[in-house]
């Protein structure tokens, strides 16, 4: 009896869980529009695009407002990992992968006290 009460919750846990196609570099090309907030708290909202290109090396090559601020990429799983560089201040961000393509999250900037930071990015 045990053993089909095991078999039941797995099965049920495995046709209730979501499912999300898993995001490649590839699949994030493409051009955005970018929202969020700085990390004083302040927002910006569709002020910025965002290019991201590959590179040679297979990473995703990131440039914001036409190469003003450039980064680099990489996916893991349904995030995307940033390493960027703004006004001279070495950028972090992790950012999660929406279903609709759409991305989310959270950056932090060198020296800066806040730690509000976030963006939003929409494909055009």
């Amino acid at each position: 009896m045990m053993r089909i009460v095991a078999l039941a919750f797995v099965a049920l846990v495995g046709w209730t869980a979501p499912s999300f196609a898993q995001a490649t570099n590839a699949s994030l090309i493409g051009n955005y529009v970018v929202s969020g907030t700085e990390t004083d708290g302040a927002k910006y909202d569709g002020e910025g695009t965002l290019a991201v290109t590959m590179d040679k090396s297979g990473a995703l090559e990131l440039k914001w407002d036409g190469g003003k601020y450039v980064g680099i990429g990489q996916v893991i799983g349904n995030q995307l990992a940033v390493g960027s560089i703004a006004d001279g201040r070495v950028v972090i961000a992790v950012m999660e992968i929406k279903p609709d393509g759409s991305l989310e999250g959270k950056w932090w900037r060198r020296t800066d006290a806040g730690t509000k930071g976030t963006e939003v990015w929409k494909k055009k």
